[in-house]
């Protein structure tokens, strides 16, 4: 269960590299939450599928460019929290 939308990243850190490693070649299923977001294969295919799935499950769009821009697991969750709490859009989300 994710509840990271509350202010905090740590637990959307863990849901977006799931979902990045999940998809990624077997030898790119060991990166770090702290490096190059395009370390996990991300290639466009993915790019745009990850942006559906936060859209899908947390209610925020998230455009190609904030994800190149954002660079690491670590800036996309502070990214989205950020996001989320301009919005007022904190609290529990399904997973």
């Amino acid at each position: 269960m994710l509840t990271a939308l509350d202010g905090t990243e740590h637990d959307l850190c863990t849901w977006l590299t799931a979902r990045l490693r999940a998809g990624a070649p077997p030898g790119n299923r060991e990166c770090e939450t702290g490096g190059p977001l395009f370390d996990f294969d991300l290639d466009s295919v993915r790019l745009l599928g990850l942006i559906g799935v936060v859209d899908e499950v947390f209610g925020l769009e998230l455009a190609p460019d904030d994800v190149y821009t954002a660079r690491t697991v670590d800036g996309l969750a502070r990214r989205l929290v950020d996001r989320a709490t301009t919005r007022g859009r904190g609290g529990p989300a399904a997973s």
